[in-house]
């Protein structure tokens, strides 16, 4: 799936952010008009949040509000689960295969460990922007 970022910022939508933990006056390491291929998607709470990389290549959430859809396609190879009774809000997530079924990879990319960071440049490297569109 690719997404296009619309926005940065919660200047515009207040609400939807403090719901999430952010400030109005946060600013997203994501560039408005910029195409990114979303590599997992989650439910949070009741906001629906994406992982992607950033414009600095890290993996971080950003919440689906900043992006339109532009292609709606999915990999194949993404795996789902409902996440029952998770105490820091997760209702949901899909994407690929090791962030769904290992609990612990979603933390260990928050908390940047060294291998987390290298098995997600790892997934992100084998769905370009250029295989994305063709999915």
């Amino acid at each position: 799936m690719i997404v296009k970022c619309v926005a940065n910022s919660g200047k515009n939508r207040p609400g939807i952010y403090r719901t999430l933990g952010y400030t109005n006056q946060l600013v997203f390491h994501v560039s408005p008009g910029k195409e990114y291929v979303v590599q997992s998607m989650a439910l949070w709470g009741l906001h629906l949040v994406l992982l992607l990389a950033d414009d600095a290549g890290r993996p971080n959430w950003f919440p689906a509000v900043l992006f339109r859809v532009v292609n709606p396609h999915l990999p194949p190879d993404w795996a789902y689960d409902i996440a029952r009774h998770d105490s820091r809000g997760l209702r949901a997530i899909w994407g690929y295969k090791e962030i769904v079924q290992n609990k612990q990879h979603n933390d260990a990319l928050i908390d940047r460990d060294p291998d987390a960071l290298r098995l997600f440049a790892q997934i992100a490297a084998a769905t370009p922007m250029e295989i994305a569109r063709a999915l």
